[in-house]
């Protein structure tokens, strides 16, 4: 059995830690089917799980140190920032796309934008990507259960059953996602709840904290 854990992994040794979850939770599915089989298969597949949760955890690891080298930290994110406070989720994306180490940060920032652009659930996807490679930060935590808590709220049953959001005027919308890029609604982006959930999360990237009850 080879001991590359990106070979392993079935990946480049480049691979984003995006990439590198999403080969392991797809082999991992796979062998954890069969790890009941009888005879070799089952054992084959048991010998498989223990060798793909190493393979992850080395590959993430080297990962992170590859991004920490070539100095794509934290303060990388600062024009990210900038963008999202002033209201300009474009930019915001033009500068995530730009950085080619994509870790839970870099996903946790993209869920912002897309909040920002009212692609709930994409952000929520986002955030749940986040919490999947640095599971237990609180700052994850607290976005994630603020937002779903805003997409329950926000999302009552129209008359022909699907669920929608309500916009500025009162006036409910189905959601919008990342993958439809359907019209813009620049209203709904500039609701005070948005504006204080942005602010929110940018001001705890920097130490601080707006919202003291979230």
């Amino acid at each position: 059995m080879p001991t590359n854990p990106f070979v392993i992994l079935g990946i480049e040794k480049g691979a984003s830690q995006s990439e590198i979850l999403e080969a392991y939770q797809t082999k991992r599915a796979y062998y954890q089917k069969h790890v009941f089989d009888e005879g070799e298969s089952g054992a084959e597949a048991a010998r498989m799980l223990s060798a793909l949760d190493n393979a992850y955890q080395q590959a993430m690891e080297q990962s992170h140190e590859s991004a920490t080298v070539s100095g794509e930290g934290e303060s990388t994110f600062e024009t990210v920032k900038q963008a999202i406070r002033d209201k300009n989720p474009d930019a915001a994306q033009s500068e995530l796309d730009k950085i080619s180490y994509r870790g839970a940060e870099w996903h946790y920032f993209q869920s912002i934008v897309f909040y920002e652009k009212n692609w709930l659930n994409d952000s929520k996807k986002q955030l749940e990507i986040a919490l999947q490679m640095d599971a237990g930060n609180p700052k994850y935590q607290r976005a994630l259960e603020n937002l779903k808590k805003k997409i329950d709220g926000s999302r009552p049953y129209d008359r022909e059953g699907s669920q929608g959001v309500y916009n500025n005027n009162g006036t409910a919308t189905t959601d919008r996602t990342y993958s439809q890029q359907t019209a813009s609604a620049s209203d709904g982006c500039c609701a005070a709840c948005q504006a204080l959930w942005c602010a929110d999360c940018c001001c705890e990237c920097m130490g601080g904290d707006l919202i003291r009850c979230c």
